[in-house]
């Protein structure tokens, strides 16, 4: 695994599909976490406009058809295509709907990530471009769930599903993958919320 280190970033990318994640009830927040207000709007909506810098097309995928009223125009909401799998059924769902190389997996848990983030690891990614994926790395943890990964590793993801195997990290092994560290003040932009004392401190973390 290679480490790319932090830099100047540019701006969106050709060629570039998102993909948020909407799974699961949120029991331990008590609620669906990408409703959760932030700044006077639901934590998605604010993802989606910050993912629309970089992305061309926007997939926001939930553990079953929902329908967000508030999403822009051009931003679809879809089904996992195999009901409480976990993220690797709506990575294969997300990937399977759009077929440009980049596909940058976002979990609707990491409300402080941003623009910064995903040009870091577009970045990234570029200068390596035997590598199969870029993963973030902070406090000792890779985040493979607020990534970016080339649409060919879409066998990966559908031979851990076949296989019935949840791990995600566990998928990712099979591919060459890059790190990129953030460094220590940009560290907390992956910062995963779970629970109402995550959610707190995100909007404290939030406030104009």
């Amino acid at each position: 695994m290679i480490s790319g280190q932090n830099g100047k970033f540019n701006d969106a990318r050709p060629g570039c599909h998102a993909i948020v994640l909407c799974g699961g009830e949120g029991r331990r927040m008590g609620g669906r976490k990408e409703l959760l207000e932030f700044n006077g709007e639901p934590l998605l909506l604010r993802l989606c406009r910050s993912l629309s810098g970089i992305a061309e097309r926007i997939t926001v995928v939930a553990d079953r058809k929902r329908e967000y009223a508030f999403l822009p125009d051009g931003v679809r909401a879809i089904a996992d295509e195999v009901a409480d799998f976990g993220p690797i059924a709506g990575i294969c769902a997300g990937m399977r709907v759009s077929d440009l190389p980049l596909q940058l997996v976002v979990a609707c848990d990491y409300p402080l990530a941003g623009s910064f983030v995903w040009r870091a690891l577009a970045d990234t990614l570029a200068r390596y471009p035997e590598a199969d994926a870029v993963l973030p790395e902070a406090g000792g943890k890779l985040h493979p769930l607020c990534a970016l990964y080339r649409q060919r590793t879409i066998g990966a993801w559908a031979d851990a599903m076949a296989s019935g195997n949840r791990r995600v990290m566990a998928a990712t092994q099979r591919m060459r993958l890059v790190k990129w560290l953030p460094g220590d003040q940009a560290a907390d932009r992956l910062m995963n919320m779970n629970t109402p004392d995550d959610y707190r401190l995100a909007k404290e973390r939030l406030r104009p």
